[in-house]
């Protein structure tokens, strides 16, 4: 950007760049020369004619002829005036210009990020690819939605997008939904002109944990249906032919809603910090609720976040709905809590009885079986999961017997390394394993590493918080030649769901479910949605109903609301993840529970989790 462009945006916050490009789709008129670009900023800068031809060393004749000949006939044909009433009155010019309803004026968006708090409608980028081309539009953008440039950082956005997918084939979700909100800044007084409302969704993710990939996943889901929800009202307004669409549009599009609005997302970072006193992102987010118009809040990933967190949101009325945090403490909060809480994913309780179940049809001979549990004592989910599954093996102690237990996954690798000898010399036939949801960094990555380890005759069996990719890339380095034995050696999960599952995946018979897989692939390809895409994308999906229902327009009452629709006259909707009903707790009435496998796919060379 030239310096004279700049100087026009800090002087006077006026999106130059879109003018310029305005001026330059006028019917049968050239391209602006880069002289007559400079006279316009300087005449916008309040320069004289003279002062002009000076500064660009040229005649006066020729400051006034480019004016007379090129400029002025193109701003009066784009304000709709006659020539005469524009030539020399760049005062009128500039009132049009800070027309809000013109959409040139600036208006950057708040600068949120503190010391305790990361969140960004557009101005951070946290999901950094490797690739630097990308990574320098991917900045551009954000610099240009830090002035309040919308169009520019759309246009950034957009070409960091094009190049992920031709480069990696797969999309980055967080890029999405900035050009999502990019659009909504940019055309927001045509948006509200049709009666379109925009509400404002806050989505928190842990992008410090497992290297940003829980974050992505998460994100995927809920980029996909804010493009599902946003199209149709961008279809409704004048985008302009500078706005192309067509990169993100899917081919096939399944209306959600009836209602015409617009969703805005703000992703806030979590740092899942354990052993902070209290949870410093859920307060400052309460705090700018007002400020930001937020209607309702999707997050936290881990159990112990979310039960810290759920403090701030209550105590300011806002909604909260979960889609990852499975631990059954959730289950007992307070009345006030509980009225702000919807909780989208399975509980420890009924995950483990999904997986005991299992197991229990596993073990079919006389002979009993050894199993050893491996979990994180201090995370109240890894333990609330350990708690219930274990209560529910006991029942059925001719079948199972317990040795002692690992609970130190979260320390050094080779405290956990000395306990796997142990339990290899005494033939162990199923291990438990439990990571916590990222609150203790080590956790994950010691379960990864049992996960490869050549323990035959052993069944390997994690919680959902065990679904992860690095377990399939630690088994394919361990077994190159797809040598694994899978009579010998079995790994397993429970997930609330997964791409090809009966019930709800991509060849169910639930119409949303094959819709979400449709439109994942084309934008992030085939099968990289997993449970925390589908719990993510249904926790969207339930606040869209209420508003379609009730037409909330505050978050106060969209709790009301909610709380009316859900708790009270116990009403369902149908999501990806299936029938969506809530007890007044605030847990979910018959939640999804599927046990997924580890199993060598031979069309595509590789290791999957599969059903």
């Amino acid at each position: 950007m030239c310096q004279n462009c700049q100087q026009v945006i800090e002087k006077l916050a006026i999106n130059i760049e879109l003018f310029f490009n305005d001026l330059n789709t006028l019917a049968n008129k050239k391209k602006l020369s880069d002289l007559d670009r400079v006279i316009i900023c300087h005449s916008l800068l309040g320069f004289s004619r003279q002062e002009i031809a000076n500064i660009v060393k040229l005649f006066d004749q020729k400051i006034r002829d480019r004016l007379t000949n090129n400029i002025y006939p193109r701003i009066a044909e784009l304000m709709c005036v006659d020539q005469e009433e524009i030539a020399g009155n760049w005062v009128k010019i500039i009132n049009f210009l800070l027309n809000p309803q013109k959409g040139y004026k600036l208006n950057p968006a708040p600068q949120l990020n503190s010391d305790n708090f990361q969140g960004s409608f557009g101005r951070q980028i946290f999901l950094y690819p490797p690739n630097q081309e990308i990574v320098k539009y991917q900045i551009e953008g954000t610099h240009f939605y830090q002035q309040g440039l919308y169009y520019q950082a759309f246009q950034c956005f957009v070409m960091a997008w094009n190049k992920e997918r031709k480069i990696y084939g797969i999309g980055n979700p967080e890029v999405l939904i900035y050009i999502n909100n990019c659009l909504i800044e940019y055309k927001k007084s045509l948006l509200q002109d049709k009666g379109i409302k925009i509400y404002t969704l806050a989505v928190i993710v842990p992008f410090f944990h497992n290297q940003g990939h829980v974050a992505a996943e998460i994100l995927r889901g809920i980029a996909q249906i804010q493009l599902q929800v946003n199209l149709p009202s961008f279809e409704k307004i004048s985008l302009g032919t500078e706005i192309n669409l067509d990169d993100i549009k899917p081919s096939v599009l399944l209306t959600l809603i009836c209602r015409h609005i617009a969703l805005q997302i703000l992703i806030v970072n979590e740092p899942n910090n354990l052993y902070a006193p209290y949870n410093q992102t859920a307060e400052k987010l309460a705090d700018l609720a007002p400020q930001l118009n937020l209607i309702a809040i999707i997050g936290h990933y881990s159990s112990e976040m979310t039960k810290n967190a759920l403090y701030f949101y209550a105590r300011k009325g806002l909604v909260l709905v979960n889609s990852s945090s499975t631990s059954n403490e959730l289950s007992d909060l307070s009345v006030g809590e509980s009225l702000s809480f919807f909780r989208l994913t399975t509980q420890d309780s009924i995950n483990a009885k999904k997986m005991a179940d299992y197991l229990n049809k596993k073990v079919s001979n006389q002979i009993p079986k050894k199993v050893a549990i491996i979990y994180n004592q201090n995370s109240t989910y890894s333990t609330s999961y350990r708690n219930s599954l274990k209560k529910y093996l006991e029942q059925d102690k001719e079948r199972f017997v317990f040795i002692e237990e690992c609970s130190y996954l979260s320390e050094n690798y080779y405290q956990v390394e000395k306990y796997l000898k142990n339990i290899r010399q005494d033939d162990v036939n199923i291990i438990i394993i439990i990571p916590d949801g990222g609150i203790e960094p080590l956790s994950l990555d010691n379960a990864g590493l049992i996960s490869r380890l050549n323990l035959n005759n052993c069944l390997i069996a994690g919680s959902a918080t065990f679904y992860h990719d690095n377990v399939l890339h630690w088994i394919h380095e361990q077994n190159q030649c797809h040598s694994m034995n899978q009579n010998q050696r079995q790994i397993i999960a429970c997930i609330p769901w997964h791409w090809h599952s009966q019930e709800n995946g991509c060849d169910s018979s639930n119409s949303i479910g094959q819709s979400f897989c449709q439109i994942g692939a084309q934008l992030w390809g085939t099968e990289n949605l997993t449970w925390r895409s589908a719990t993510a994308f249904d926790s969207v999906l339930i606040i869209l109903k209420i508003l379609e229902e009730y037409q909330s327009q505050v978050s106060q009452c969209l709790l009301t609301h909610m709380n009316q629709y859900f708790k009270e006259k116990r009403k369902h909707v149908k999501g990806v993840t299936g029938l969506i009903q809530f007890e007044r707790s605030g847990d979910r009435l018959n939640p999804p529970a599927e046990i997924v496998a580890v199993k060598w796919d031979e069309e595509q060379q590789k290791w999957k989790w599969k059903i």
